[in-house]
């Protein structure tokens, strides 16, 4: 793997040396890297704007840089994060209502960060466009399938357009990230990538070494495992069905979810299909519910290899302390320390958690 350094318009500069440490961090809203190299690098470093990898096609903006020249302590470091999170910057102007799908909400909030505002006093805009260099005003969509194809209806008013991005996508199975548009076009790409159920396929497992330097958290308040649905119809003419979430040991929780827009009414689903979506209707509303849930520990690439095999947002299971349990992969920290490497992996979901809620209401 070789590290690039990038300038303004994202082209390569430098190929930077050797370095003493790199930690690079894929999460599901926010990716970042903390890069230390010898003293001479600095002046190098103090031209990027980018850094790239030449084994990725994610690039990070370089938001800090730092040289440190005293006794016992000597080095040039480097912070970095995903130009997505450029959209903090961004300010969106008056209350907006959508009624679209996930991904077009995001989609309008995007560009809505970029476009000029009409009736703005010139000294807040004072000219032209709002767009961020380098940025394509438009978002892709890579592997997007029913959470960013949901319908969803709501308000977001005067803020941060970053952080409505955050609260349309928390709690979804959903990464957040830029690219490069084109593999020749050094131009960025926002983009959105749902995850996919790779239960079946990735399970890592204790038992065959590939996890160690496990912790497994699990907090919740009441918490259910049992999602009764109910369809289209009244009274007993209304058709029902039940979830279960067999992997939570939590013996009596019920979840009741009026689904009202699944039945037989436009003709084109039989009673069995209905009741076939209602019960994935429940499964996925159980696996909404709040919680702190999560298994931290560093993965070998033995059997299953990062990038290849799984990626960030994907869910997959993990056997672990006598138990198997399946949820979203949420992270992944790379660390580089000369000729050493290993990968850091967070399995599982902790936003919104209880405190979030709580706090937020």
């Amino acid at each position: 793997m070789e590290l690039y350094l990038l300038d303004e318009n994202a082209q390569r500069m430098k190929i930077l040396p050797e370095y003493e440490s790199l930690v690079w961090r894929t999460g599901l809203m926010t990716s970042s890297a903390d890069l230390k190299v010898l003293i001479s690098c600095f002046n190098d470093i103090s031209k990027a704007t980018y850094l790239e990898r030449s084994d990725t096609d994610t690039i990070l903006f370089i938001n800090s840089k730092k040289v440190i020249d005293k006794t016992g302590e000597r080095g040039c470091y480097l912070s970095a994060y995903d130009p997505v999170e450029l959209l903090r910057r961004r300010v969106l102007f008056g209350t907006r209502d959508f009624s679209h799908s996930r991904a077009e909400i995001v989609r309008r909030l995007v560009d809505a960060g970029f476009n000029r505002v009409a009736n703005t006093p010139s000294q807040l805009l004072p000219s032209g466009s709002r767009l961020i260099e380098l940025f394509v005003n438009r978002v892709a969509n890579d592997n997007a399938g029913a959470h960013l194809g949901e319908s969803l209806t709501c308000q977001v008013s005067w803020g941060n357009v970053y952080e409505h991005i955050e609260s349309i996508l928390e709690g979804m199975p959903i990464r957040f990230f830029s690219r490069f548009a084109t593999a020749s076009e050094r131009h960025i790409l926002p983009v959105l990538y749902e995850g996919k159920d790779l239960t079946q396929e990735v399970i890592f497992s204790t038992k065959y070494g590939d996890l160690f330097d496990v912790e497994y958290s699990f907090e919740s308040v009441d918490r259910k495992n049992v999602a009764v649905v109910g369809g289209q119809g009244e009274g007993a003419a209304r058709i029902v069905d039940h979830a279960t979430m067999s992997s939570l040991d939590v013996p009596y929780g019920e979840l009741w979810i009026d689904a009202n827009d699944v039945g037989t009414d436009d003709g084109n689903l039989t009673i069995a299909q209905v009741r076939s979506h209602l019960r994935t209707r429940g499964i996925e509303k159980l696996r909404e519910q709040p919680c702190e849930h999560a298994l931290m520990g560093s993965v070998s690439q033995a059997r299953f290899q990062y990038g290849l095999d799984y990626q960030v947002a994907d869910r997959v299971s993990y056997e672990a302390f006598g138990q198997r349990h399946e949820d979203t992969i949420s992270e992944i920290e790379e660390v580089f320390e000369k000729q050493n490497s290993r990968i850091n992996i967070t399995i599982g979901t902790t936003y919104p958690t209880i405190r979030q809620i709580v706090e937020r209401n």
